[in-house]
């Protein structure tokens, strides 16, 4: 592999922005790209925070908080996650049951996103 194959998220995406945020944003637009841009960043948010229930001893508050965080965040991106299927099942896409980053990847790429090893990279 070369060095352009690694991807690092240099800090948290959407670090301002709550979950209610996000869907009031989306209230707002609802076309096919911004369906899609909202699903990158809330995916790379949902795999960025998850990591914060490790920091935590279960049981306590922040613990509890974390995990709510995260089960939010990762909900948003199921819901926009079945959204872009519906699309891709209406361009006569079968979506695999495990695999799916094989019908997914492709998709994002035409409309401006590249998998950077698990991150959803915005195309220059």
């Amino acid at each position: 592999m070369s060095i352009q194959d690694y991807f690092i998220m240099g800090s948290e995406p959407l670090p301002d922005l709550s979950v209610d945020d996000i869907r009031k944003w989306l209230s707002e637009h609802t076309d096919k790209q911004s369906i899609i841009d909202a699903y990158a960043a809330v995916h790379n948010k949902a795999w960025w925070i998850e990591d914060n229930e490790y920091d935590y001893e279960e049981g306590t508050t922040a613990y509890t908080y974390a995990c709510e965080q995260t089960d939010a965040w990762f909900a948003l991106m199921d819901e926009l996650q079945e959204i872009i299927f519906s699309y891709l099942r209406d361009e006569g896409i079968t979506i695999p049951e495990k695999g799916y980053i094989s019908v997914l990847a492709p998709f994002m790429e035409q409309h401006g996103y590249f998998d950077g090893n698990g991150w959803w990279v915005k195309k220059k």
